[in-house]
């Protein structure tokens, strides 16, 4: 469960229509090609790239779900004494990450976003080929360090599984 402790309340983030909606307006940014993919892909692919950005966005969505609901300043707050008491951002990440990763409310937006990356591999020009293979294989590597010792599931193109045990 990930949590956060803001001022003197342990908040609890939250996979709902909140976080989608919040993450949507508010973190649904154009990429190279002019398209929105969505505030989750956003966020999603932010926390595989350790980017503190998608750290916080993780966190505003989260937190969504709550009437009251913590400022940015706040929220940064709480995030940076979490990393002082923890001596480390890597945590939070993983927390998160996982989190979102194994929601529920997310599941197919997860599965969905493999599944365009395996899509995008076999797609590419043969120029582009290599390059998306390296940025594939970059991405599933910090899904396995951010999961830990959890086993993964990997969709390939032709919809056949392959297992990932990280080591």
């Amino acid at each position: 469960m990930a949590q956060l402790l803001i001022g003197e309340n342990t908040l609890t983030a939250k996979f709902t229509f909140a976080f989608k909606n919040k993450a949507d307006k508010e973190f649904n940014d154009l990429d190279a090609h002019g398209n929105r993919p969505g505030g989750f892909n956003q966020i999603y692919q932010g926390l595989l790239q350790f980017d503190l950005d998608a750290l916080r966005a993780f966190w505003m969505c989260g937190l969504a779900h709550l009437s009251k609901q913590p400022s940015k300043a706040e929220i940064e707050a709480a995030l940076e004494k979490r990393i002082e008491e923890d001596g480390d951002v890597e945590p939070l990440f993983k927390e998160a990450f996982r989190e979102i990763d194994e929601s529920g409310f997310f599941k197919k937006a997860v599965k969905t976003f493999w599944e365009n990356l395996e899509l995008f591999e076999s797609v590419a020009s043969e120029e582009e080929k290599e390059q998306a293979a390296a940025g594939i294989e970059m991405m599933k590597s910090a899904r396995a360090e951010l999961l830990e010792n959890k086993q993964i599931e990997l969709v390939k193109s032709d919809k056949s599984i392959e297992m990932q045990q990280d080591i």
